[in-house]
């Protein structure tokens, strides 16, 4: 005799219901709903009822307390499967079938022919739903975790992809991420600083971690040198800023300067009279008039501006000072090679050996 009931208060009518003599019931609740009819359901099992459960969800992360309720169904014969699905999780239309006949809803049905007709749709429903969810097995043993990323040292903003594909686990996480996981995927990310990512599987009777670390590097600023020509030892000699982190320079009218950089980055370098620059590379030039010079580096994560000021002098005051001067002045140079001031000191002897002459 087909039969049919509408209840709000499902669990309520399944508690009882699972406590009489039934041969086999087909049930379709969602993950919370397991956990209440649990002790109603083992104990109509212990009478050897027939029991199929199709769990309504919308992910496949299942925490260890599910697992072993699952675990302990399945020992006893009970076929559970696993059914992702949004729509049927909101909706919320769970029922059991009692002995094929009798049919307990939580929503109301559409109109039907008669209780005979309705029961018959809804086991061919959850019959479906066996066929296209996924049987669930607990799994033991050794957990196969493949846990990688494609660049482990970036600058900051840099983005990264995470990608998983875990084998006989029951749940997985990826820690510090709050997001639930499928047991296989990718992920991007924009990191801002060292970042640790640990992926945590678990089945029945194991757990197994795997960790990756990020590097993230701090921008390097662009740096660049600023010499000017000597023609008395004939090298160029290293300038230091008026000011430091100015940018700031000294020079004189007609004096040969170079300005040299060799950025170890990807980007592009660009200079805003010279135009796109090589990363590594030189300017080299005499100064007639005070001289700027505007430099940007871009990379895909970041921009460095660095701008040169040249000041020109007219007083040409320090090439009337005596030798002597200048080869104090040397020595005390930190910036110059020891090798160099004492050469510089030698063409200086020399010289004023020749003038006495």
């Amino acid at each position: 005799m087909f039969r049919f009931f509408f209840t709000y208060d499902l669990i309520f009518e399944l508690d009882k219901e699972l406590k009489r003599d039934h041969k086999i019931v087909q049930l379709m609740v969602d993950e919370y709903d397991l956990f209440l009819l649990s002790k109603s359901l083992l104990n109509g099992i212990e009478k050897n009822m027939v029991v199929e459960i199709v769990i309504i969800s919308t992910s496949n992360k299942k925490s260890m307390k599910l697992v072993n309720l699952c675990k302990r169904l399945i020992d006893l014969d009970v076929e559970i499967y696993w059914k992702l699905d949004k729509t049927l999780f909101v909706k919320e239309d769970y029922f059991a079938i009692f002995d094929k006949e009798y049919l307990i809803s939580k929503r109301e049905q559409p109109e039907f022919e008669s209780f005979e007709s309705l029961v018959k749709i809804k086991n061919e429903f959850f019959n479906g739903l066996t066929l296209a969810s996924k049987k669930l097995t607990l799994f033991d043993g050794e957990i196969d975790i493949q846990f990688d990323v494609d660049k482990s040292i970036i600058y900051p903003n840099e983005e990264v992809f995470l990608e998983w594909n875990v084998k006989n686990a029951h749940q997985i996480e990826i820690e510090p991420l709050q997001d639930k996981l499928d047991f296989s995927g990718k992920k991007s990310f924009l990191l801002k600083e060292d970042t640790k990512f640990t992926l945590v599987a678990k089945n029945n009777g194991s757990l197994q971690k795997k960790s990756i670390f990020i590097r993230v590097l701090k921008a390097k600023e662009i740096e660049f040198d600023v010499e000017v020509y000597d023609p008395l030892i004939k090298e160029y000699i290293l300038l230091k800023p008026i000011s430091a982190g100015q940018g700031n320079y000294a020079v004189y009218l007609g004096q040969k300067v170079k300005i040299s950089w060799n950025i170890k980055m990807m980007g592009k370098l660009i200079e805003s009279n010279l135009g796109n620059l090589p990363l590594s590379g030189f300017e080299e030039f005499e100064t007639h008039k005070n001289t700027e010079f505007h430099f940007t580096f871009k990379s895909l994560n970041f921009t460095d501006k660095k701008s040169i000021f040249l000041h020109c002098f007219e007083n040409n005051e320090i090439f009337s000072k005596s030798e002597e001067t200048q080869a104090t002045e040397i020595i005390q140079e930190t910036s110059i090679p020891l090798h160099k001031k004492i050469l510089h000191l030698i063409i200086n002897f020399f010289t004023k050996l020749l003038f006495k002459k």
